[in-house]
């Protein structure tokens, strides 16, 4: 079993990213047992907390709705026109019904005198199940049959409603409790979980890759392979530091010390849990996905 994960930037139309990430699970699949863990696209989640920020402005809801839309329609339409045999009004029908239920959704609540984080997280959280249900459709087409995980009821966490931490001992005991044919894709939204009432919660900004590794852990993955659009791990960030140096591998433990407010690399929360259950995890570039990338390593 290997767990993907694929960040925002890989799930764009720009550059084909969307179509490499469709053609690295495909082949994925062909050769053994693969998990998928889908990010939101890009700017959605900022465009999502940006529209409940502004609910008692109609114009900005109205905007950040229309920008949500902008960039999905985009992706759908690369993938119809990727050559891939994907049928535009298949794609179409699916964005239609989502983005109906995300509307409703922000009407109801811009009625509303205060709002509650148990229906803010809702919004937030709608991209990442949006992109799961296309990429759904897209391998079964290609013949593949698909488990998706629902994490508020398979993924256990405790805290608020905007961040809590996964209790892994009972999200494993969950996950085990699932009976997925070997031959199936699961595929699971990244970011969310759920708590002990099975409300949806989040794990934090940025938590997708947490998400990887916990569901890494739950199912005995040997590999944990996390894309992104840049080459791997660094000693400084490339993109103030021109000489910056990739690393091949590196220890958890001297992955943290790298750890910036600035330098993004992994959510803290998934490096702790790699290094508790020994996950090796490779981080890899979605435009370049023939290097070899950094491994991350267990030096306990």
């Amino acid at each position: 079993m290997k767990v993907l994960k694929f960040g925002g930037s890989s799930l764009i139309h720009t550059n084909n990213n969307i179509l490499h990430v469709i053609d690295i699970i495909i082949k994925n699949a062909n050769t053994g047992r693969t998990s998928v863990v889908l990010s939101a696209p890009q700017k959605i989640t900022d465009y999502l907390t940006l529209l409940v920020n502004s609910l008692n402005n109609k114009s900005l809801v109205d905007y950040y709705l229309l920008e949500v839309r902008i960039v999905f329609t985009k992706i759908i339409e690369l993938i119809s026109a990727g050559n891939i045999g994907v049928n535009f009004n298949i794609l179409h029908l699916v964005l239609n019904n989502e983005f109906n239920n995300l509307r409703n959704m922000v009407v109801k609540l811009a009625k509303l005198n205060s709002l509650k984080q148990c229906d803010i997280v809702k919004i937030i959280s709608w991209g990442e199940k949006l992109i799961v249900l296309i990429i759904d459709k897209v391998v079964k087409i290609f013949g593949f049959h698909v488990t998706i995980i629902d994490p508020t009821k398979k993924i256990l966490a405790n805290g608020s409603y905007l961040e809590s931490v996964v209790d892994i001992d009972t999200s494993i005991k969950n996950i085990n409790n699932m009976t997925i044919p070997n031959t199936n894709i699961i595929l699971m939204p990244g970011f969310i979980a759920g708590n002990k009432y099975y409300e949806l919660v989040l794990l934090g900004r940025n938590s997708s890759d947490y998400s990887a590794v916990v569901l890494a852990v739950c199912l005995k993955a040997k590999k944990c392979e996390i894309w992104k659009d840049v080459d791997g791990i660094y000693d400084n960030d490339p993109k103030f530091t021109p000489k910056a140096k990739l690393f091949k591998y590196i220890y958890y433990s001297d992955l943290l010390d790298l750890i910036k407010p600035r330098f993004k690399i992994l959510h803290i929360n998934s490096i702790f849990l790699a290094k508790k259950f020994n996950i090796d995890c490779i981080i890899k570039n979605i435009n370049n996905p023939n290097l070899s990338g950094t491994i991350l390593l267990n030096n306990n």
